[in-house]
């Protein structure tokens, strides 16, 4: 399963709002916040995922037996596979692993596959080190205007 090329797709800050990667995105929302779906949103992914069951067929080959979509082409058949992507995820998965980026103004959606579920930025190179620079900032870098003040008054009266 490549939820890789999923979650990009749902994290495309493009998303147009009532899209079907929208309704997606909406669902694992709903995970991550730990809030029931909207019926709306249900409704939408039970169509989304119907149809994609409706093209499903076994595929057997010498070692498996694994699912292939027959018959949709180009973003329909993306939709399907995504869709029934994230119906995998909601029935197989730990929720608690589908998380949503702390980074500062980033809503991006991601499984945290650490040993420990202890992963809390979508990307550590830009999301992560965007927060831990400024806790680092925070500090040691600035200086409290109050304390400095103080500092150098009571250096100049002795």
């Amino acid at each position: 399963m490549d939820v890789e090329a999923l979650f990009t797709a749902i994290n495309d800050e493009a998303l147009e709002p009532n899209s079907d990667l929208a309704v997606l995105r909406e669902i694992l929302q709903s995970v991550t916040n730990k809030k029931n779906f909207d019926t709306r949103t249900m409704k939408r992914f039970g169509e989304l995922t119907g149809r994609a069951h409706q093209h499903r067929r076994l595929k057997p080959s010498a070692s498996e037996i694994e699912f292939e979509l027959v018959g949709p082409t180009g973003s329909t058949r993306k939709i399907s596979e995504f869709a029934l992507q994230v119906e995998d995820i909601l029935v197989t998965m730990d929720l608690s692993r589908v998380k949503q980026c702390e980074g500062e103004e980033c809503e991006a959606l991601f499984i945290d596959e650490s040993k420990n579920k202890s992963r809390r930025w979508c990307d550590m190179a830009h999301c992560g080190m965007l927060r831990k620079s400024k806790v680092f900032y925070d500090k040691h870098r600035r200086v409290n205007p109050a304390v400095e003040a103080e500092s150098k008054l009571g250096a100049k009266r002795k």
